[in-house]
């Protein structure tokens, strides 16, 4: 190991050293001195060098007094520091513990701070000096201690510098464009003085634009978790330097002319390590074999002027709200406008002859801003106002750390998209030039273009189609136009229309005979050929037909729980009513013609086939008992007892039994056919579960004629007194969940070997979850009230072993698809499952005593599946203490994104390091 041979008092803690290895006499015959302070005595010690540096920064000497100081001392303490920081007392050895340190260096964090702190004096101080080619090298020198620097530095040294520059740019731009005002004569000598001063400015910026870029690296991932108004000012102040930059064509030229000069290679800035010191590219001449032409050297892209601005950029856009980026993009169109078109220019012409504005007239920039302040502050107004999404993110804007005071000043807010849309405007232009008028014709009449010009030409024109051929065309244009456009219901209006007759009628008393309206007459004809039938239910197009019209004129929505509970926020409570009558209406307007009777009379007629007729049906008796319409329920019970109606249960028996689950071996049979190439069509999805829809269906209508706690529909459906011939729909449901189970246990243990679930697993596993909820739906609503029969009917059938089934599937299922992010919407509809299932249980329990029966019964199934319930806590216990693991300090030294994501490979770095720490911890 080398000496640190600043700290020659420390050298006798050096393991390595020769003083420490060697004898006395060894030393006297190798010729060395008695002590280590004697063998170089001229070399001085690290303090007297830090304070040698410390005065150059505070009493503001040039360079002539004390060149040593930069040319030899400042390079050496620069490459002393960081080395001999890495052996200091901040970073322990890793193979002594904690604690026992080797003191042979004292270099701390503190002196690489002070010497960036006093780096950055200098060049304040030497800011605008002709002479002063030495500061380009400073950047060099100081890069391997920028990564330690601490963020103080930025408000104290970094931002005064900036600022200093900042002015100087402006100043000099100013001057430029006072020149363009004055003869061309006069010109010509203040040109070349400007080219001066803008030498000396470039000068001065890569000198201070290496170390910043640096500087931002290490600390933009902190400024974007945690906003700061230091960092907010910097990208203000390097986005005016940029749009200076771009203003001026000397400023371009210059900033070339010194990258080719001085044979800079800037890439070495952008892309360089910590540690490594970036010397100028070239090197020496015998290194050097080719020698690289002045395009090569230098380019809009590695300019550091504009590599700086895109460092900063992330925080320029993080200072703006989310519903800020229309306002950005409106202000870049409006920069755009304003610079390149002639019918703005003009008016520009016109606003220099109004009083008051003369001054204003030549300065475009004056102008965008008066406009854009005032047109940004009406236009965000009218958006949030306007837009609930708006109003929602400018809530979650508010709770942004540092953005609470900003998020109701909308002045703040303009000044601000008003900064970032210039600097992105200036950026677009840089990276993306406008090309000349003639080039943009060239553009607009390029290969492709011109071909479908061509085409257009070769087209027969309308005139001369057939005439079927123009009249199809017609039609589809003006069903797209005119008819789809209608905000009103077409099915709506067909069941106002086909109802109107009757409804006059039964407004006239004076009428003897009322004849039947004529969708009474449709309802009645359909319910005749559903009597009619004595084998099967043939497919009737028109009943289907007419079926899914009448559906729809009910405006069925299934939105879910989640859906109603956000529009609770927006609709009131006198539109909720509105519609909840205008619902009743529809339906009544249906069932009284007949339609609650002839679904009943459909179901029965089907002789528990499936098929598409049935499918109709049952969504049309979805439709007219939406919502739990208690007149609807009464008239089919009624209907039911009065006929003594067996088929329509036998009918729904048989189409519960009919109701497909997951096919392990038709599964298996498809992929086998994929691998071989023999695959139809239809493809696999297809062939599992096909049905899943009919079966949600049926259930849906089985759950809505018990909706709102009919008890007596409740009873009927486990008994139906009167009837030869009594079947208990409450266990026929219980037998398909069962079933159900034990086909998604077939499919998890076929996937239990594999690590992940492809698409085509996901699929069938989302089918079969979504039937699985509506069944415990379906068993929810038999039993809540409570209704006692059902719970004691439920309780004696098999419906423990399906629940212990799906606990285990619960319990391993989880654990499995919480492994990948790419399964969590399946895992998302597993939980939502293990919900509904719970919700049954609980109502199971309703009304019931503390030690009765069912509380026994399920205390045992409990029991007995007590291994996969401390499975499923475990799961649910893990993602509770997630919470604390993400809030931890050391958790988010690892979160870089902006958006607060994190990998997989650190996250389970993160949780290894607490694993370790916990258990060195319990050792101690």
């Amino acid at each position: 190991m080398p000496v640190a041979f600043l700290e020659p008092q420390l050298n006798e803690y050096n393991a390595y050293s020769v003083y420490t290895t060697k004898s006395p006499r060894e030393r006297a015959i190798l010729g060395l001195p008695n002590s280590v302070e004697e063998m170089c005595p001229d070399i001085p010690v690290l303090e007297r060098l830090m304070a040698d540096i410390g005065g150059l920064a505070e009493s503001g000497a040039r360079y002539t007094e004390m060149p040593h100081v930069i040319e030899i001392t400042l390079p050496m303490l620069c490459s002393y520091l960081p080395r001999w920081w890495e052996r200091g007392p901040e970073v322990p050895p890793p193979t002594l513990p904690a604690g026992v340190l080797p003191p042979c260096t004292a270099v701390t964090s503190d002196h690489l701070n002070s010497l960036l702190g006093n780096i950055l004096r200098i060049i304040v101080n030497n800011l605008g000096i002709d002479e002063a080619s030495w500061m380009k090298r400073l950047a060099v020198f100081a890069q391997p201690i920028v990564s330690r620097a601490r963020p103080e530095l930025l408000h104290s040294h970094f931002i005064p510098t900036i600022g200093r520059l900042r002015k100087r740019a402006g100043k000099v731009v100013a001057e430029e464009e006072q020149l363009r005002l004055e003869a061309k004569a006069e010109a010509e000598e203040g040109e070349l003085l400007v080219r001066d001063e803008f030498s000396v400015l470039c000068r001065d910026l890569y000198a201070l634009y290496p170390l910043l870029i640096r500087y931002v690296d290490n600390n933009r991932a902190h400024w974007l978790t945690e906003p700061n108004p230091n960092a907010e000012e910097l990208f203000r102040m390097v986005g005016e330097i940029f749009i200076y930059w771009c203003k001026s064509h000397n400023f371009k030229r210059e900033e070339q002319n010194f990258v080719v000069q001085n044979e800079i290679n800037n890439m070495s800035f952008l892309t360089a390590d910590n540690k490594s010191k970036m010397a100028k590219s070239g090197g020496s001449d015998q290194e050097r074999t080719k020698k690289k032409r002045r395009g090569d050297r230098y380019s809009v892209q590695t300019s550091l002027i504009v590599a700086t601005l895109k460092k900063m950029l992330p925080i320029g856009l993080n200072m703006c709200a989310p519903t800020d980026q229309d306002l950005i993009a409106l202000a870049k169109t409006r920069y755009a406008l304003v610079e390149g078109s002639p019918s703005l220019r003009w008016q520009m012409a016109l606003y220099r002859g109004l009083p008051g504005r003369e001054e204003d007239a030549d300065d475009p920039e004056k102008i965008v801003r008066r406009v854009q302040e005032v047109s940004a502050v009406l236009y965000h107004l009218e958006q949030v106002e306007g837009s609930p999404s708006l109003r929602w993110q400018m809530a979650l804007y508010r709770g942004l750390p540092g953005r609470e005071e900003d998020a109701d000043d909308p002045e703040k807010i303009v000044r601000r998209v008003q900064e970032v849309s210039a600097v992105l405007y200036h950026l677009e232009q840089v990276e993306h030039p406008y090309k000349s008028k003639k080039a943009v014709w060239h553009k607009l009449l390029s290969k492709q273009r011109r071909r479908a010009v061509v085409a257009c030409f070769r087209m027969t024109p309308l005139y001369n189609l057939p005439t079927h051929r123009a009249s199809n065309m017609f039609l589809e244009r003006y069903k797209a136009t005119w008819i789809l456009t209608e905000d009103h219901s077409f099915e709506d209006r067909m069941i106002d229309d086909l109802s109107k007759a009757g409804e006059q009628e039964e407004e006239e008393e004076e009428v003897e005979e009322k004849k039947p309206d004529p969708l009474h007459q449709l309802v009645l004809h359909f319910s005749r050929t559903a009597l009619t039938e004595k084998s099967k239910l043939d497919e009737d197009y028109l009943y289907m037909a007419y079926a899914d019209i009448m559906a729809k004129s009910c405006h069925l929505e299934e939105g879910g729980e989640n859906g109603e509970a956000e529009e609770e926020v927006e609709v009131s409570f006198e539109e909720k009513e509105m519609e909840k009558q205008r619902l009743l209406y529809q339906q009544a307007r249906l069932h009284n013609r007949g339609a609650a009777e002839m679904v009943l009379q459909m179901i029965s007629a089907c002789k528990g086939e499936t098929g598409a007729m049935v499918s109709s049906t049952l969504k049309l008796g979805i439709s007219i008992l939406n919502g739990g319409n208690a007149d609807v329920q009464q008239k089919m019970l009624d209907y039911l007892k009065d006929k003594k109606e067996v088929g329509f249960f036998q009918s729904i028996q048989a189409l519960m039994q009919t109701c497909s689950v997951l096919d392990l071996n038709a599964f298996e049979r498809q992929n086998k056919a994929e691998g071989l190439g023999m695959v139809n069509e239809d493809g696999t999805g297809e062939k599992v579960m096909a049905d899943d829809e009919f079966t949600q269906d049926l259930f849906r209508f089985l759950q809505l004629l018990c909706e709102g706690h009919n008890n007596d529909f409740q009873n009927y459906l486990r008994t139906q007194t009167g009837n030869t011939t009594t079947i208990n729909i409450i266990i026929c449901t219980v037998d398909y969940l069962l079933r159900l189970q034990e086909s998604i246990s077939d499919f998890y243990w076929y996937y239990s070997g594999k690590d992940v679930i492809e698409e085509q697993g996901k699929r069938n596993f989302s089918k079969a979850m979504s039937v699985a909820k509506q069944v415990f739906n379906s068993l929810t609503e038999y039993i809540q009230g409570p209704c006692t029969g059902n719970q004691q009917s439920l309780a004696h059938s098999r419906l423990w072993d399906a629940v212990v089934g799906f606990l285990h599937v619960f319990a391993h299922m989880m654990m499995k698809l919480a492994q990948d992010s790419s399964q969590i919407e399946l895992l998302k509809e597993l939980l939502d499952l293990q919900k509904d299932m719970v919700v049954m249980l609980l109502s199971l329990l309703e009304g019931n005593v503390v030690n009765g029966m069912i509380a026994r019964q399920m205390v045992d199934m409990l029991v007995e599946s007590s291994s996969n319930v401390e499975m499923i806590l475990k799961f649910f216990d893990m993602f509770l203490k997630l919470k604390d693991i993400v809030g931890s300090e050391a958790f988010q030294d690892y979160v870089t994104d902006p958006r607060g994501l994190i990998s997989k490979k650190d996250f389970q770095k993160e949780l290894n390091c607490d694993l370790l720490v916990h258990r060195l911890t319990l050792n101690d």
